[in-house]
């Protein structure tokens, strides 16, 4: 027995509504991921400038192994969350 085209019309119309809250979650989680990935990024450098300003050798250098570690381990811990809620979601 074929559905009815007015019920076929309301599940189209409710599908569609759905992909456009999907869509809209992703883009807004994904925009999110790039800000905290530009933050991550901002602070990585802002300690590694402050180590060419120390003029403590031990605290320059430990300025600068933490804004290197500070900046990528922020990136990649965001980078992989995104990507575990974009699973969950069923984005990708």
């Amino acid at each position: 027995m074929p559905i009815a085209q007015d019920l076929m019309d309301e599940m189209i119309r409710k599908r569609a509504a759905e992909a456009v809250q999907a869509q809209r979650d992703k883009v807004r989680d994904l925009t999110g991921t790039a800000l905290a990935c530009l933050g991550w990024s901002v602070l990585g450098v802002a300690c590694i400038l402050w180590s060419a300003h120390t003029t403590n050798l031990a605290f320059g250098k430990a300025a600068f192994y933490g804004g290197l570690g500070i900046g990528f381990s922020g990136i990649i811990f965001t980078l992989l969350a995104a990507y575990r809620r974009g699973e969950k979601r069923g984005d990708w």
